[in-house]
C-alpha cells in the first residue's frame, strides 16, 4: 500500500512565515506549526502516529526540505 502525503501547500496560507530581513533564513515555519512539527516528531520515535498523522508529518517534512534548499539558495 502506498504511503500517502499531505500536500506542503497545504499550509502556505496560514503556515509559514516570511522574514526578508533574515537574509539566511526568510522562509520559516510559523510558531504554531514549528510547535507540531515538534510535537509529531516525538510522537513518531514512541510509534503513537496515526495515519492522518503520519502524512501530516511527511508533508511537513517535505516542506521543510524545500524551505531548506529555498534558504540556501537565496543565501548563496
Amino acid at each position: 500500500m502506498q504511503k500517502l502525503m499531505q500536500q506542503p501547500s497545504s499550509w502556505l496560507p496560514n503556515g509559514i512565515k516570511l522574514n526578508l530581513a533574515d537574509q539566511f533564513r526568510p522562509f520559516s515555519f510559523s510558531e504554531e506549526l514549528q510547535i507540531r512539527l515538534e510535537d509529531l516528531l516525538e510522537r513518531n520515535k514512541e510509534n503513537l502516529l496515526n495515519s492522518n498523522e503520519e502524512a501530516e508529518l511527511d508533508g511537513l517534512l517535505e516542506l521543510e526540505k524545500i524551505f531548506s534548499f529555498i534558504n540556501a539558495k537565496l543565501a548563496s
